[in-house]
């Protein structure tokens, strides 16, 4: 907590007392069940929308300071609250999407009392998304007037159920369906779920509510965390310089922030709750390892390599083949390719070969890293994600393994080490079958 005033308030006491001098002010928000969030803010008694922003699951703190200190020179207010270091859980994906929204429904209410009837907005990105909404139907539900919540401002959310299986389509938690306040998506051209944003935006809008999409061009999932020191060890892969496409966009940040408050403010919304089930709003578990699926075609491609030659999925025919989908900002991707180096030179080329396939990166940029790091295999260009969205792919790496009639057998959605006697055994049993 940084220096300044600290209170322990209760809902919905006003919380006009914060305000010292116009200095910033910290303090601790009493949630029921002995919880309490820490909340640091910016910008009081500004006029302002205010602006309540969950911090990213990684616990990045720079980037959103920046971003706050430039929102509150603006006239906006921010709180910013860490929920997962208040409420004592583990920075994992499984603690994000179990939580629910009592929290961030009873810190709305305490917004709403403090902004005496500026907009509020709840900001959140990649999975804070989930408890976003909830927040924001638990204040529905227990009463909140919907008018005093202008809605929500989504960066890059991931609000699936878990990684599926490789190859296989997502599910949406149920609480998407169940939306209905107005929000608005600020989605990456080049993340990985670009391809699944109208799929998404329709999932949302048949909750009632309105909602609407913003995109940003040359930038990648996490781009509000990219910095050349990350203090987050998970991070550390978006290390190094800045491009001058994601500083740009960090710092339009605050302009689009602004932008979509008026927005939402203006927007009609429904008074009450959708009146739907809420439906299967449970994470699923991940599937590790090599999971068998039923033989069927793998869906074609046609791309360039790296140095500009052509590569089709033809060519494999006739010998078993590992379809790698990866992309050099991952770094699971980055740490299994030895493994497949070694994995490809135990072979045959005739027998089985391994041909993987880079998300959305500029040709000079990997051609660079293949030069830090050996990759002998083929590096196919998917520029524009298609070749990924129609093999179904979720998360980085994912692989495939491919008969030598051209059918996919198995998939993996994890990194693993893939020179073992385990993976080979799996080779060695496609290679045994006849070929086509």
């Amino acid at each position: 907590m940084n220096a300044g005033l600290r209170l322990v308030l209760t809902v919905p006491l006003a919380l006009a007392l914060l305000v010292v001098g116009g200095a910033r002010a910290d303090f601790a928000l009493d949630v029921g069940g002995g919880d309490r969030l820490e909340v640091r803010t910016w910008g009081d008694g500004q006029r302002g929308p205010l602006f309540v922003w969950l911090l990213n699951q990684y616990g990045e703190r720079g980037r959103a300071d920046a971003l706050a200190a430039a929102l509150a020179a603006r006239d906006a207010g921010v709180w910013r609250v860490d929920l997962l270091d208040s409420l004592l859980l583990e920075r994992s994906a499984d603690a994000i999407r179990s939580l629910d929204g009592a929290p961030v429904a009873r810190l709305l209410g305490a917004a709403v009392d403090a902004a005496a009837g500026r907009p509020v907005v709840l900001v959140a990105c990649d999975r804070m998304a989930a408890p976003a909404l909830r927040g924001l139907r638990a204040w529905q539900q227990a009463g909140g007037d919907s008018r005093a919540v202008a809605g929500a401002v989504l960066f890059f959310p991931n609000l699936y159920r878990g990684t599926p299986v490789a190859g296989e389509e997502p599910e949406l938690l149920g609480i998407v369906a169940a939306t209905n306040l107005p929000l608005v998506i600020i989605q990456p051209a080049l993340g990985a779920h670009r391809a699944r944003l109208p799929a998404l935006l329709e999932r949302l809008r048949g909750g009632g509510g309105p909602a609407y999409a913003w995109l940003v061009d040359g930038v990648r999932d996490y781009y509000l965390m990219q910095s050349e020191k990350p203090v987050s060890e998970s991070l550390q892969e978006l290390g190094g310089p800045v491009p001058a496409a994601v500083e740009r966009a960090i710092a339009d940040t605050p302009t689009r922030l602004l932008a979509a408050a008026r927005l939402l403010a203006a927007t009609p919304r429904p008074t009450r709750p959708v009146a739907i089930e809420l439906g299967d709003d449970r994470p699923t578990p991940p599937a590790y390892g090599f999971v068998e699926r039923p033989a069927r075609p793998a869906p074609d491609f046609a791309l360039i390599d790296a140095d500009g030659a052509h590569h089709a999925l033809a060519d494999q025919r006739g010998r078993v083949t590992l379809v790698n989908f990866w992309a050099t900002w991952c770094p699971p991707c980055v740490h299994e390719i030895p493994s497949m180096n070694r994995l490809a030179a135990a072979y045959d080329p005739a027998e089985f070969a391994i041909v993987s396939i880079n998300f959305k990166e500029e040709p000079a940029h990997v051609r660079a890293f293949m030069k830090r790091v050996a990759v002998d295999f083929p590096v196919l260009l998917d520029q524009d994600g298609r070749t990924s969205a129609r093999w179904g792919v979720f998360a980085f790496p994912s692989s495939f393994l491919l008969d030598r009639a051209g059918r996919v057998r198995y998939s993996v959605n994890t990194a693993l080490e893939w020179d073992t006697p385990e993976t080979r055994a799996l080779i060695d049993r496609l290679r045994a079958e006849p070929a086509p």
